[in-house]
């Protein structure tokens, strides 16, 4: 069976935090507004949500759910986007992005049009992941 990995453009494009039951958790590069990427670890020929299994969606769905919760009670964001699309990378991978009236692209989707923004400081990542951490295990 050959190991799991997440694909590269994600990871060009993001840091890599860590990991939840199911999913590897990144967060985008550019500091502007915060933007997760949650990659499940499934099989390779699974590409869209519906073809999850039950136990692995309901997983999957309560990881979004509280990343989302986590992006908008802790980090201030006043609307959420979620979505997983994989029109350009295959691998599922489903996006929770942090939006705000005030960020570059608003009302606008960030998918392409985001501007070069500011990176995420090496402690700040650090601090985000052990927050995430703690309220996982605080709202699980």
């Amino acid at each position: 069976m050959p190991r799991f990995e997440v694909h590269a453009r994600l990871l060009e494009d993001c840091h890599s935090l860590g990991r939840f039951g199911l999913s590897h958790v990144l967060l985008h590069r550019n500091a502007t507004l915060p933007w997760f990427i949650l990659v499940p670890e499934v099989g390779a020929g699974v590409t869209e949500l519906h073809e999850l299994d039950r136990a692995q969606g309901r997983l999957l769905a309560g990881e979004v759910q509280l990343v989302a919760r986590f992006v908008k009670e802790r980090l201030g964001a006043r609307k959420i986007n979620t979505a997983a699309i994989g029109n350009i990378v295959a691998q599922l991978h489903v996006h929770v992005v942090g939006r705000d009236p005030e960020d570059p692209c608003w009302p606008g989707v960030v998918w392409g049009r985001l501007p070069d923004g500011p990176a995420w400081p090496a402690a700040r990542l650090g601090a985000i992941w052990s927050e995430l951490r703690r309220w996982r295990v605080d709202n699980e």
